[in-house]
């Protein structure tokens, strides 16, 4: 115990450095499930995330699944899941300062020379663009002994961006040449059309079940690849499922994680999450 607390220490000390390079967040969750009969459940799920090293809200979500369990070996070992989901999502996007710059080009006998020159910039204001997204997946698991098990889970999802606007202020030099001549000011609306995107999510969870302890270690990598527009997602992350009572009906899911895209989905940088569920 000792140990876990030294490294949970160390860890938390290690944010502010985190935060300087990435952005740091906090997740929440809550959430309920029903079974419906014997390998049919369903669960709806509610969400709170945090961004810009937690001083804003980065988004609210809503959603539902429907699992059902299509083949369970006899000794429980392996089984294989498919579910289908749909959520709805608010998001949160964030104030946004572009400077701007010129070119001029010019022949001189020794070629051709391009200079570039500040001219201004852009102050986008925080706006809202909501998403719907809508997912159907297949679960394989496999328990090697009652202490270890792992899980491979291929998801395919629908997102829809919905339609967004955002004001945008832009202030040009008065004189270019001169950057304290001061700035002209004019302000606009910037309009998002619609848009579709599919990618297909491919997660492996390794989990440790410890004798005679409620608390369950896991780590999982989850991996991204965007189907009709390019991209590349990663998410690592370390937590354990808690059971807050014997017959497992109330359960504490705390993790750490870090994630990186090459799009402007979702906020690069760590999280610390924790979530409720209740299952009934």
């Amino acid at each position: 115990m000792r140990r876990i607390f030294a490294l949970l220490v160390f860890s938390v000390s290690l944010l502010p450095s985190f935060a300087q390079s990435d952005d740091f967040g906090l997740d929440f969750t809550v959430g309920a499930e029903k079974k419906l009969r014997p390998g049919l459940s369903f669960a709806l799920e509610g969400e709170a995330r945090t961004q810009d090293n937690t001083r804003k809200i980065e988004r609210w979500t809503i959603g539902g699944e429907l699992q059902m369990r299509l083949f369970r070996t006899p000794d429980k070992k392996f089984e294989l899941k498919a579910a289908a989901g749909w959520k709805y999502m608010w998001l949160n996007n964030l104030r946004e300062h572009n400077d701007k710059y010129d070119e001029d080009t010019y022949v001189t006998p020794d070629g051709t020379t391009t200079e570039t020159y500040y001219v201004g910039y852009n102050d986008k204001h925080t706006y809202w663009r909501n998403r719907h997204r809508t997912s159907v997946g297949l679960d394989a698991s496999y328990k090697q002994n009652k202490r270890w098990s792992v899980s491979l889970k291929e998801t395919f999802q629908f997102t829809h961006f919905c339609e967004a606007s955002a004001t945008m202020d832009k202030y040009r030099l008065i004189d270019e040449e001169d950057l304290e001549s001061g700035y002209n000011q004019t302000t606009e609306t910037k309009d998002y059309a619609p848009k579709d995107r599919s990618v297909l999510r491919s997660k492996l969870t390794v989990q440790y079940n410890i004798r005679h302890c409620p608390v369950n270690p896991y780590v999982s990598v989850d991996y991204g690849c965007g189907l009709n527009y390019t991209a590349r997602k990663w998410k690592y992350t370390a937590g354990a499922d808690i059971n807050l009572t014997a017959n497992k009906q109330h359960k504490l899911d705390v993790f750490y994680r870090y994630q990186t895209e090459n799009d402007d989905d979702d906020p690069n940088g760590h999280f610390i999450g924790a979530g409720y569920k209740f299952k009934f």
